[in-house]
């Protein structure tokens, strides 16, 4: 059989902005988020399973890309989050705007 993965946002915090001063174009001047996930593996028919895994992600509003050149600036775009779960993509929707 094979393994199915369910993932739930088990919390999120929003943590204020870094630098009130700091350009509209920097994270620093917005609030940040830190989501934390559950996953959860089962297979039927394996023994060993259930198994639930915990991960930690660190949403910032840009994000810095390193430059393709040795020398150039790294890029600053926005942080795409069209696969985080539809509660996350709410809360950045409020804070980020």
């Amino acid at each position: 059989m094979a393994i199915t993965k369910t993932t739930k946002v088990q919390r999120c915090e929003v943590y204020p902005k870094q630098d009130p001063t700091a350009a509209v174009t920097l994270s620093e001047a917005w609030p940040s988020l830190m989501v934390v996930y559950e996953d959860h593996l089962d297979d039927t028919e394996d023994a060993d399973l259930p198994v639930t895994a915990t991960r930690v992600k660190n949403l910032q509003k840009f994000t810095l890309t390193p430059a393709e050149t040795e020398g150039d600036p790294a890029v600053s775009s926005a942080t795409v989050i069209t696969g985080e779960d539809a509660l996350v993509q709410s809360i950045c929707g409020v804070v980020w705007s």
